[in-house]
């Protein structure tokens, strides 16, 4: 039986016990690591085999946990894509301070006076739309006078305007007290709301009293609005 496990074992046996005690320990010791080598690569090997096996299991995993950031960032997303609403605002150049129908009272020129503080040179034209009547600023510009009650025009304003390279001045008169939401030096838009038709000043009815200057002359409104396109 010795021969078969080693060769020098079984001569050992022979002529001389003791070494042959020694040579046995030395086999046993070799068997029992070559055993603790091979158990342990089984094992690396099974190791290896279930990580392998359980590799989809740990990338579904790690999907899952990253799955409520991606919600998160998707939320966040979602939400930074929600935009403001604009509006697009195109106004036309050039428009009527209480629209082109409004019907005239009292054209631009000499007239008889309708009262004894009135005028017997108009220097504007007058239109009668209806006490309380929005007045909108007939062009974009800058308020640069503001009159109160005590003038013969009334409450009135004053905007000065650029068109077509030149410099105008619109007259807005007899408005309502308190009707004027600008205040001197203020910008305003074409069609801003700048009053309310009304009866301040020397006047017998309610009405707007309308003017156009160049180079500080007043020039007769009608016709002017209607050759610059007037809204």
């Amino acid at each position: 039986m010795l021969h078969f496990i080693h060769p020098a074992l079984s001569r050992a046996a022979a002529l001389d016990p003791y070494r042959f005690r020694h040579q046995a320990l030395l086999v046993a010791a070799v068997v029992v690591g070559s055993s603790l080598m091979l158990s342990a690569g089984v094992n690396v090997s099974l190791a290896t085999a279930n990580e392998s096996n359980e590799a989809p299991l740990g990338t579904q995993v790690f999907a899952e946990n990253i799955e409520p950031a991606t919600a998160a960032a998707t939320s966040l997303t979602s939400g930074a894509e929600v935009r403001e609403v604009f509006t697009v605002d195109v106004r036309p150049p050039l428009v009527y301070p209480v629209g082109a129908t409004a019907p005239v009272g009292s054209s631009f020129g000499p007239r008889a006076a309708a009262c004894e503080a009135c005028s017997t040179q108009h220097y504007g034209v007058d239109w009668n739309p209806g006490y309380g009547t929005p007045v909108v600023s007939m062009a974009d510009g800058i308020v640069t006078v503001i009159g109160d009650p005590s003038n013969t025009l009334g409450v009135h304003l004053e905007i000065s305007h650029i068109i077509n390279g030149q410099p105008i001045t619109s007259v807005y008169a007899h408005l309502q007290d308190g009707s004027i939401p600008f205040a001197l030096g203020d910008r305003v838009r074409v069609g801003d709301q700048i009053g309310l038709v009304g009866t301040t000043g020397v006047t017998t009815a309610p009405h707007l009293h309308f003017e156009i200057r160049i180079d500080g002359i007043a020039i007769d409104p009608v016709p002017w609005m209607a050759a610059n396109g007037a809204q």
